[in-house]
């Protein structure tokens, strides 16, 4: 789908361009300031562009130009310019071009009012182009009516390797057109920034060790071992003779004068962690004499020792997290745009898939009677289907301003091995939305690479579906068949979807269960809505859940629901792009979870624990980085209206700032939700044994003042809570 995005004279909505090695030819004419003798309207439209020889890592085509028959779109004869904007790599230090347009009042700047144009680095890689990082500023002035206004051009020439680029790389200048002659002139330059590519060895080249018999000659009289190293330049997993840049040879010793024969000599390879031989980890090359003849190379038997190192990986592998701090995305229109969430990890097998867990707050529809909102997580600047669509109406037409928990999880196709970049999009239907809410220091994208060293299986087939059955109902699609390898693993699973209960009720509730084998299981579900009013509240949700004690073998898991009160329908899977239905298995060991069926009872006044909501882990060793899955009910400040209640993850009794919560306002009546939620935390640096995890609540607002109590546990299977370690 096209975006039509239309600039208007008057008006210009502030927009966050990030600038890459990818443009147009030379010359490229800026936003704004074409000839206005006709009135026309300049327009712009983003199209998707794949990878290629213009963005390697795709992104987005940038087509501008007049709006000649009114239509408010631009058609493909109407379009005038094309440039681009890249995902991936931005200049040498990694900090990527930002450049804003803001409107600028008619006043000393611009007779007629116009744009200002502020430009600079993004030094702290945050998306956003704060006010410290702006190195320029230019203003683009509407022209009187029937004459034209000055153009920003933007200008590339080749940049030769040297300061500016350690390779050759592209100068971006930039600057106002002064003299309207339609060429961005020396003395026009405003602005210069550099786009320098990335370093070829910019993944890492992981260090490969080959043995290869050597016959008796030149290098080894009585014969013996050539151990050959080098970098696996071309990522194959295989040393190559063309890779080879050393060889040392470990030669048989001589036979004796008594006729003996000599001792044979031995290598062993043992891996060696990151530390003082090697920076980033590689391999020990241990030699020396079988002295005892067993043909095992003792520790005793070693008399040389060398290392081959492996290149530092510039990109994180295995797992990669958006950084903690603030990310409050401002007000949301109907606009497609980036709140502030990306996450760079660099996928090492071609075989494997990248997870993407989401955990944040999220607000549609503010002050309408029924307004709804996008979560979208794109990769590499382009949709991936990781897209959830939230709606909030009531039937009295009471405007409204709900913020909830929002989880997603979301599972990649086979990629190449390579370097992927996530970010979060958002955009409102009506009434404006808003992520992050009160809590966006802990809002959390979380990538992680799954590869076959854990068994998955899982299922993104589904629709959405309704029912008004009191029993449970299997729902189409979403159904996966599992092999579990052991009797002593766990069953993790995962369930991400959207829900609805009780449909035009006040009051309605329903419940969605994961099966296995047909069977009913404690992985289930409730949801419930009141609002004074009968209403129609669809969520995206995340349900995780452990299933211990399954047999070995095959088993088949498949989702069913159920209306259970009040009336109205059950509904599963509107306006998402796929649900997700994932198994895991997991060893039963280095992971630490509590899965009891507890409500918590009512809760209120200041920060306490929630009963039966905490565990002790020991962790293994020192750098290592935990990942705590809560997933449970939440129903915040029964029975009052537009007050906050909330919930953390406390470490050791002390917060961690893993926080989020509820907050739910209309016009006319107290509220009272119970809905999923899943709350996902990183807790990093934690020195090694047991540490004790827990989570607390408070119905405290941030004026201090405290109405009604929260709950935890309403028709739920499990208050899930979980901590494992990352790679």
């Amino acid at each position: 789908m096209h975006q039509h995005w239309i600039w208007r004279r008057s008006v210009v909505a502030g927009l966050v361009v990030a600038l890459t090695a990818c443009f147009s030819p030379p010359d490229v004419v800026g936003a704004g300031g074409h000839n206005g003798t006709d009135g026309k309207n300049a327009s712009v439209r983003l199209v998707p562009e794949p990878p290629g020889t213009r963005c390697p890592q795709g992104g987005t085509a940038i087509l501008t130009g007049l709006d000649d028959n009114e239509d408010g779109a631009l058609s493909d004869d109407e379009v005038k310019q094309t440039s681009y904007v890249c995902s991936g790599g931005g200049g040498q230090t990694g900090s990527m071009s930002l450049v804003k347009l803001m409107p600028e009042s008619a006043g000393a700047q611009c007779a007629s009012g116009g744009t200002a144009i502020l430009s600079g680095l993004d030094t702290n890689a945050d998306g956003i182009q704060g006010d410290t990082e702006v190195s320029s500023t230019q203003y683009l002035c509407n022209g009187e009516d029937g004459m034209r206004g000055n153009t920003y051009l933007v200008k590339l020439l080749p940049e030769a390797s040297g300061a500016h680029c350690s390779r050759s790389g592209t100068a971006v200048l930039g600057g106002i057109d002064v003299n309207a002659n339609a060429q961005l002139e020396s003395t026009e330059v405003t602005t210069t920034q550099y786009v320098c590519p990335p370093l070829a060895e910019a993944a890492g080249n992981q260090a490969l060790i080959r043995l290869d018999v050597e016959p008796s000659g030149a290098n080894c009289s009585q014969g013996g071992t050539a151990v050959k190293s080098g970098l696996d330049a071309n990522s194959n997993g295989t040393l190559e003779t063309s890779e080879v840049t050393n060889t040392t040879f470990v030669c048989n010793g001589l036979r004796g004068n008594d006729g003996q024969n000599g001792r044979n000599s031995l290598v062993r390879l043992d891996p060696d962690a990151s530390g003082t031989n090697c920076a980033y980890g590689g391999t020990a090359v241990k030699s020396g004499l079988d002295l005892n003849g067993d043909k095992v190379l003792n520790d005793a038997e070693v008399t040389t020792t060398q290392f081959v190192c492996s290149m530092a990986n510039l990109f994180r592998t295995k797992w990669a997290s958006n950084p903690r701090g603030g990310y409050p995305s401002g007000e949301i229109t109907n606009l497609w745009v980036p709140v502030s969430r990306r996450v760079s990890l660099y996928k090492t097998k071609d075989t494997s898939r990248i997870k993407l867990t989401v955990s944040d707050n999220f607000r549609v529809g503010l002050n309408s009677t029924g307004g709804g909102g996008w979560y979208s997580v794109r990769m590499n600047g382009s949709g991936m289907g990781c897209d959830a669509k939230q709606y909030n109406s009531n039937a009295s037409n009471w405007r409204q301003d709900y913020q909830l928990p929002f989880a997603n999880v979301c599972l990649t196709d086979q990629l190449p091995k390579g370097l992927y970049e996530f970010d979060v999009w958002s955009i409102a239907d009506l009434g404006t939305s808003y992520i992050g809410g009160n809590y966006s220091a802990s809002a959390l994208l979380l990538a992680e690479e799954m590869d076959d060293t854990q068994p998955y299986a899982f299922s993104k087939e589904g629709v959405g579906e309704g029912t008004v059955s009191t029993s449970l109902v299997k729902v189409n699609g979403r159904e996966v068949t599992f092999t579990k390898q052991s009797v002593s693993s766990l069953l993790k699973v995962t369930l991400a979807d959207t829900f609805r209960a009780g449909y035009a009720r006040d009051g309605g509730s329903a419940t969605v269960m994961v099966r296995l084998d047909g069977a009913t299981t404690s992985c289930y579900t409730g949801k419930y809505d009141g609002q004074g009013t009968g209403g129609n509240i669809i969520n995206p949700f995340v349900m995780t859940c452990i299933l211990h004690n399954v047999s070995a073998g095959k088993h088949q898991l498949d989702v069913a629901f159920s209306q259970t009160a009040g009336g109205g329908d059950a509904h599963l899977g509107s306006e998402r792009s796929s649900p997700l239905l994932l198994v895991e298995e997991l060893p039963n060991t280095g992971l630490t979870f509590s899965n009891m069926n507890i409500g918590s009872g009512e809760l209120s006044g200041d920060w306490a624990g929630v009963g039966a909501r905490q565990i002790a882990h020991s962790v293994s060793s020192p750098g290592k980085t935990l990942k705590v899955t809560y997933s449970d009910t939440f129903r915040a400040v029964a029975g009052c209206n537009g007050r906050w209640g909330s919930f953390q993850l406390y470490v050791d009794y002390q917060p961690t700032g893993c926080i989020n919560g509820q907050f739910v306002w209309n016009a006319g009546a107290p509220q009272n939700h119970h809905h999923p939620m899943n709350l996902t935390c990183l807790v990093p640096n934690l020195t090694p044994g047991y540490h004790t995890f827990s989570i607390w609540s408070t119905t405290l607002h941030p004026d201090g003042s405290t109405c009604g109590s929260n709950f935890f546990g309403w028709t739920r299977g499990q208050n899930l809570l979980m901590v494992e370690e990352l790679p």
